[in-house]
């Protein structure tokens, strides 16, 4: 990859890009598709329940017994593109993602089903629990400011999803603190590490884990220690393993073929990654080039890795890049402008959507438009016409609802050909709009 083609974002940034990056092509997002599956999967099971959908999380109801609620819910959860289903008597904003005051009954997208008692003695102290292993996030604690709750839920999904087993309980008479409206900061900053574990009670904190480096270990520390705050005092045991983070590159060349490539820690990462590429492109599309390194960190973003192919799937062209826990990554469509012209085609148009879909869902992105043309004309014209063309391209993504501060339009004229510019096919590759992760290089 160019290194023009590189930026450098911030770690925190760099990994909640790859927790964004969610099998959003393979799910079907429309609720009256989900809702009719759901509904078509319930009576086949020969359970009386109505279903309802908010995005992707399901709200089931009827008379049926404990036994029936679970099995329920297990059904409709299988179903694919359905986020977590839960019983209508529990409140879906701060669920499980969040448990209330009661018993909630949750079951996620990998099949797990967890029942969680919420009662606890008035004036408990408000207490935190976070682990992180593997990539896969377990919550619990109990504090009393319900936006608070949900604000650690939608992170925890954000960044950890489909991974998430959250039974973080809301409960008034729980006394505060001040730690508690930022909560949710916290989730952000346990994947500089591959291996946390943060319990907060009170103003008592405790952090362990490891890391691979004493500078990650001393970010981790910081960046908790300010989300915290100042009343909260951090005991922190992190082990610095001393190990360097791993090497990741997959690259799709718009022959349908996906070559991978990198140093992993062992042969089951390896293995994860292979086998989610294989089962998106198929064996016979796949070129795995990773091997096994010596004294290589388990990092967070191993375990995200597998998520990125469904998503890329409907785009001809890409490639992503990990190095020194730093992100980089640039994709093309091989939609292309007619000759002199920033007016949008409609192939354009639906690779703008692909990238509208995957803006609207995954709200932390952003993401820099390339304009370019051939070689036809001065230099100066083909500046300015790669520019309204990266400007147009931003236009119609705002038009479909993405913030415009999330956008970046950039044109580069004639410089970055693609092709050969001394053949009309060549000039008509170089007329292009490039999409990068992030903002300008």
């Amino acid at each position: 990859m160019s290194n023009k083609k590189r930026f450098v974002w911030p770690l925190v940034l760099g990994w909640i890009v790859l927790a964004v990056v969610a099998l959003v092509w393979a799910i079907p997002n429309a609720e009256d598709n989900l809702t009719a599956e759901a509904e078509d999967a319930l009576q086949a099971a020969g359970i009386a329940a109505t279903v309802e959908f908010e995005g992707r999380d399901a709200v089931l109801s009827g008379g049926a017994s404990a036994t029936e609620q679970e099995r329920a819910l297990d059904v409709v959860a299988a179903i694919t593109g359905v986020r977590r289903a839960e019983w209508a008597d529990v409140d879906l904003d701060t669920t499980s993602t969040t448990a209330v005051p009661g018993s909630t009954t949750t079951t996620t997208t990998d099949g797990t089903t967890s029942t969680t008692a919420t009662t606890v003695a008035s004036g408990d102290v408000p207490s935190l629990h976070a682990s992180l292993s593997k990539g896969a996030l377990t919550l619990s604690g109990t504090i009393d400011d319900s936006q608070a709750a949900a604000q650690v839920a939608g992170i925890a999904d954000l960044i950890y999803g489909p991974f998430v087993t959250n039974n973080l309980v809301v409960d008034e008479a729980v006394a505060g603190a001040g730690w508690v409206p930022n909560a949710a900061g916290l989730m952000q900053f346990l994947p500089i590490v591959g291996e946390a574990d943060l319990s907060v009670s009170g103003n008592e904190a405790m952090l362990s884990g490891k890391a691979g480096s004493a500078e990650k270990k001393a970010q981790l520390e910081a960046a908790l220690g300010a989300a915290l705050g100042p009343d909260v005092t951090l005991t922190s045991t992190v082990e610095v393993t001393g190990k360097t983070p791993p090497i990741y590159t997959a690259t799709a060349t718009g022959n349908g073929v996906v070559t991978l490539g990198g140093v992993m820690p062992d042969q089951p990462a390896i293995d994860l990654i292979a086998n989610a590429a294989i089962e998106v492109y198929g064996a016979e599309n796949i070129v795995n080039n990773m091997t096994v390194g010596a004294d290589i960190e388990d990092s967070f973003s191993i375990y995200r890795i597998p998520l990125t192919f469904a998503q890329f799937r409907p785009i001809d062209e890409w490639d992503l890049l990990i190095e020194n826990d730093v992100i980089s990554g640039n994709v093309r469509g091989g939609a292309t402008f007619d000759f002199a012209s920033a007016e949008l085609t409609s192939e354009l148009r639906t690779l703008l959507d692909t990238a509208a879909g995957i803006l609207l869902r995954n709200p932390s992105i952003l993401l820099t438009i390339e304009g370019h043309t051939d070689s036809v004309g001065s230099d100066a014209l083909n500046l300015a016409l790669s520019d309204a063309r990266a400007q147009a391209g931003v236009d119609y993504l705002i038009g479909l609802g993405v913030q415009p501060q999330r956008l970046f339009a950039v044109g580069y004229g004639e410089t970055r050909p693609i092709a050969d510019n001394g053949t009309a096919d060549g000039r008509r590759q170089n007329r292009r709009l490039e999409f990068v992760l992030g903002p300008p290089s």
